[in-house]
């Protein structure tokens, strides 16, 4: 029985620190793609900007944030 709880936080731990880790920086790069296609696809604008509504979020009341999402999103869309 000692063994079971041994091995209980080995390998599930692992995959769920990574995916904890990866899909809020996925989220977060995905939004210059996001851009890109919101200019080429004009239906896919409103979707799109619900999606990513928390970024624009964060854009809007902190400079920092704000200079970061701009820098980023001029690399996609320009």
């Amino acid at each position: 029985m000692s063994e079971r709880k041994e091995k209980r936080g080995g390998v599930g731990c692992f995959i769920h620190g990574v995916v904890g880790l990866v899909l809020p920086v996925l989220y977060v790069l995905g939004m210059g793609p996001a851009a890109w296609l919101s200019l080429r696809f004009q239906f896919l604008e409103r979707p799109l900007g619900v999606l990513y509504a928390p970024l624009a979020y964060l854009a809007n009341n902190f400079d920092w944030a704000h200079r970061v999402i701009t820098w980023y999103m001029n690399l996609w869309i320009t």
